[in-house]
């Protein structure tokens, strides 16, 4: 991509072990401008994709599109998406849960972009950055992939001044099983089973079968594995 215009750094956004955020002025619009910091390479992160899978999601009005993007250097611009961040007290509204089931439905029935993520070596990657540990066994032996986001917390979920809801921060996102997308979300917001079951027969315009919400519950007791690895191996990365 064509190095952009210059930018104005406006504020700061989020800063941890594995990226920096702000908000920046450039050719007279905002965006968002990201810097990696070590943990970003220790973690995994495929910055080679990114970009294409960004284009994947504003293509189909999912999320921001890339400006520009340089991975060697770790950088990345995209739109900025004016709007509130919702919290996880937004998704144990009925209404909202139904509309983040749907943008997820959306989102699993587009066409297939990414590389396929691999969540058997991404929770073995972050076992051995927190502690040492391998072979890391739990992941749910389901086949079938679709786009997702594989990220889905209530904070990325931003909802427009007008109304519209999409998502953003699809560093993660790639192919995968869409059981992952609904059980993130669920853990995220903290639902409780009935919620559970309003976000399944949302996504699947019926309820749930009992094999079915089974599934749904082991997806979520592999999601929390997984976090509890990744909060322990962002946290064991030195700060730059």
């Amino acid at each position: 991509m064509t190095l952009p215009l210059e930018w104005e750094v406006l504020e700061p956004l989020a800063a941890t072990t594995i990226s920096r955020t702000w908000r920046v002025a450039i050719g007279g619009k905002f965006a968002v401008l990201r810097q990696d910091e070590p943990g970003a390479a220790r973690l995994g992160l495929n910055r080679l994709a990114e970009p294409a899978v960004l284009k994947a999601a504003a293509a189909a009005g999912l999320g921001p599109a890339c400006l520009w993007a340089d991975p060697a250097r770790g950088l990345l611009l995209t739109d900025w998406l004016p709007g509130r961040a919702w919290t996880p007290a937004d998704l144990q509204e009925p209404a909202n849960l139904r509309r983040a089931a749907g943008l997820l439905r959306r989102l699993h029935a587009t066409p297939l972009a990414g590389p396929v993520v691999d969540l058997a070596a991404a929770m073995d990657r972050y076992a051995r950055a927190a502690t040492g540990a391998t072979g890391v066994p739990g992941v749910p032996g389901e086949t079938g992939v679709c786009f997702c986001h594989n990220d889905p917390t209530p904070g990325n979920f931003i909802e427009s001044p007008a109304g519209e809801l999409r998502l953003i921060d699809w560093e993660y996102a790639g192919l995968c099983h869409p059981g992952f997308d609904l059980a993130g979300l669920a853990l995220g917001a903290g639902l409780s089973r009935e919620q559970v079951t309003v976000l399944l027969t949302t996504y699947r315009g019926r309820p749930p079968t009992p094999p079915e919400a089974a599934s749904h519950r082991l997806w979520e007791a592999f999601c929390h594995r997984l976090g509890v690895l990744w909060t322990a191996a962002s946290g064991a990365v030195p700060e730059s």
